[in-house]
């Protein structure tokens, strides 16, 4: 489902980077929205793309940042949930820029 590995491992040899010194953020179902994470190694938990980077890689050494995106509600699938448009982080930021008096000013 996930090939992004080979993304990573051709960035990962063009600049001369050891497993050690890559940074895979990704997505966490078993987080709650917005929650984040930092784990260095271990397994891929079932996620394809670590997954995909540990084999393209050959190494599970790389420092996880893991963004909490919960689960579906209702009947929505997981990998329709996870494939999505996911605008989480966009949101955040206009609320953040809205000139003053408007919602989601904080100033």
């Amino acid at each position: 489902m996930n090939l992004s590995g080979l993304s990573v491992a051709s960035a990962a040899e063009i600049y001369n980077l050891r497993p050690e010194d890559i940074y895979l953020v990704h997505d966490d179902l078993d987080k709650a929205l917005g929650k984040v994470a930092i784990k260095l190694g271990g397994s891929a938990r079932g996620h394809n793309g670590v997954r995909s980077c540990i084999s393209a890689l050959h190494s599970n050494e790389m420092t996880r940042l893991r963004v909490g995106i919960g689960r579906p509600e209702g009947e929505v699938t997981v990998s329709s949930y996870v494939l999505a448009p996911f605008s989480f982080l966009l949101e955040h930021i206009m609320r953040r820029r809205a000139p003053a008096g408007e919602p989601g000013n904080r100033g």
